[in-house]
């Protein structure tokens, strides 16, 4: 059954905004212009249980085609997890366990409702286990005849791990080619990915050229560093905002945003309209203080994933734990390990022993996320993120190991 597009969106905010490139446009132009329900691909390995807010620029991106009629196709790479994608890797991934990355994606899975519609006519999960997991030797030979060494070693990252001597896996030297593969198994019209797929989408393209199929029209996006401008988003640094963190805890992370990332973090990560973009890029420019701006791109972030209410309660909320204790604009970031307070007070170096912070505690200097913490409490939540206080002058946040 065909639905037919609301109206031509190949000028609309999906096509346009945070995008890199289109390859091609034309094809896209024929594509939208058809009568067809359009299959839009995005695969996303299993290889952590949690997605942030880059992994759903795509799936924004995909929810915006659905709301026209089109079909969300997600791939969750059950086979390629266990190889592992080298995309950005100076070295070979570690491999995971089947038990592991069935865990992986039931997680998964759940994020992908928060963004996704997954009814029958706009929705369709594979696991491309279907097919890898089912292929004879003979066709993966014969796939592997399509393509030339050369073609796979052209690839930047590669070309860097031989410059320095370090090796590369066979594995890793297929997985463009299991990824490529993916989008004839599910017939791809589009696939809309980061901007560092891009190489592997190639081999989607020429293997459908290959099997008869027409060939997917790529969508890059732009990809963003991370909240303190480094690498991209990563669980490991740190410097991401997560699907499943609480609002509190997404306002609070986007108040740590570089201020040069203000505007590109407001064009790639919500959905305000881009008038209004500009017109706080001009008052930036004119002297607005960026807190003010980081605070407008906090609650537009947490209303598009939680609704308004729940933006205004954690603005709220950050405002009165936060500005009314005239916090720096830098806070040191300090890992702990225990959830005891005393033995915090210990690791952070605000008490020099354990008498020392009792005697702390006993005073009513010691103040988590600004509350002052009793001298009877023993343990708190893990919770990233948490202020410490002691004194006046001692703030640390926490990042919990």
């Amino acid at each position: 059954m065909h639905t037919t597009i609301k109206k031509p969106i190949l000028d609309s905010d999906i096509f346009t905004r945070g995008v890199e490139d289109i390859i091609t446009k034309d094809e896209l132009a024929k594509l939208l212009a058809s009568k067809k329900q359009l299959r839009i691909k995005l695969g996303i390995d299993a290889t952590s249980p949690d997605l942030h807010i880059g992994h759903a620029a795509p799936l924004w991106k995909i929810r915006g085609m659905q709301d026209a009629g089109h079909k969300a196709v997600i791939i969750l790479g059950e086979f390629t997890t266990r190889i592992g994608d080298p995309t950005g890797k100076d070295a070979t991934r570690p491999v995971l366990t089947p038990e592991v990355i069935r865990c992986n994606v039931a997680a998964l899975k759940k994020q992908l409702g928060l963004i996704l519609l997954t009814d029958a006519k706009r929705f369709e999960f594979r696991s491309n286990a279907e097919w890898h997991g089912k292929m004879k030797e003979w066709n993966f030979l014969n796939l592997c005849s399509m393509v030339t060494h050369s073609r796979l070693i052209e690839r930047d990252m590669f070309q860097k791990r031989m410059k320095k001597g370090k090796e590369i896996a066979m594995t890793e030297l297929l997985y463009p080619l299991l990824q490529g593969y993916d989008s004839v198994a599910i017939k791809s019209d589009i696939t809309i990915i980061g901007s560092d797929q891009l190489f592997n989408e190639h081999f989607g393209r020429f293997f459908q050229e290959k099997f008869g199929q027409r060939p997917q029209v790529i969508v890059t996006l732009e990809i963003l560093p991370g909240l303190d401008g480094g690498p991209k988003m990563s669980k490991s640094l740190n410097n991401y905002i997560g699907l499943n963190n609480t609002p509190q805890d997404k306002f609070g992370k986007a108040m740590r945003l570089l201020d040069s990332l203000i505007i590109p973090y407001l064009e790639v990560y919500t959905d305000m309209p881009t008038e209004q973009i500009k017109r706080i890029e001009t008052e930036l420019k004119g002297g607005m203080n960026p807190r003010d701006a980081k605070l407008i791109f906090a609650e537009t972030l947490v209303e598009r994933y939680h609704g308004e209410a729940a933006a205004l309660k954690a603005r709220q909320q950050f405002l009165s734990v936060f500005s009314k204790k005239e916090l720096p604009e830098k806070i040191e970031e300090i890992k702990v390990h225990s959830d005891n307070v005393i033995e915090i007070l210990v690791e952070t170096g605000f008490a020099s022993s354990k008498g020392d912070a009792r005697r702390l505690l006993k005073q009513g200097g010691v103040e988590m996320d600004g509350k002052r913490i009793r001298e009877n409490i023993a343990r708190i939540e893990k919770r990233n993120n948490t202020i410490l206080r002691v004194g006046k002058r001692k703030i640390a946040r926490l990042v919990f190991s």
